[in-house]
């Protein structure tokens, strides 16, 4: 388990917007080792997710669509950010060097064969306070209840 240095809850979409970076959310499938593979359209997969939060005890903080092209192929990809049951949601840092991480988000992306998957970071966190873990841990319940 990773111990956070630093740990904050946050209502602020600039701070998650800063934390998530729109350039370093390209690179999501390198921050995110969980994934599920969705039989839905990318835009249905998002629906499906963000109306099954609130089952599962979250809300949805922020929802970001990206276009973007890198290295000249067509990427399309949209994060989620949820708030926790706590209020706010959840920013940490491993190291004093380390970039923020958002661990209440999910990416939902075209995978290089055109289906769709859904990535989000798994709950290796430790000393989190109780509701904040208990989200985390729910994260991927939540997106495999989406996806039946």
């Amino acid at each position: 388990m990773k111990q956070p240095f630093r740990f904050w809850m946050t209502g602020s979409v600039a701070v998650v917007m800063a934390a998530l970076g729109m350039g370093r959310s390209a690179l999501a499938s390198d921050r995110h080792p969980l994934s599920q593979s969705s039989r839905f359209r990318l835009t249905e997969t998002v629906e499906r997710i963000e109306a099954c939060a609130a089952k599962h005890g979250l809300s949805v903080f922020a929802r970001l669509g990206v276009d973007a092209e890198p290295q000249g192929e067509r990427a399309e990809y949209t994060l989620i950010v949820f708030e926790s049951s706590a209020g706010g949601t959840p920013v940490l840092m491993e190291g004093p060097r380390s970039q923020p991480e958002v661990p209440l988000t999910v990416c939902v992306r075209r995978d290089p064969s055109g289906l769709t998957e859904v990535l989000f970071a798994g709950s290796d966190w430790d000393d989190l306070p109780p509701t904040v873990a208990r989200d985390l841990t729910e994260l991927p319940m939540l997106v495999a209840d989406a996806l039946r």
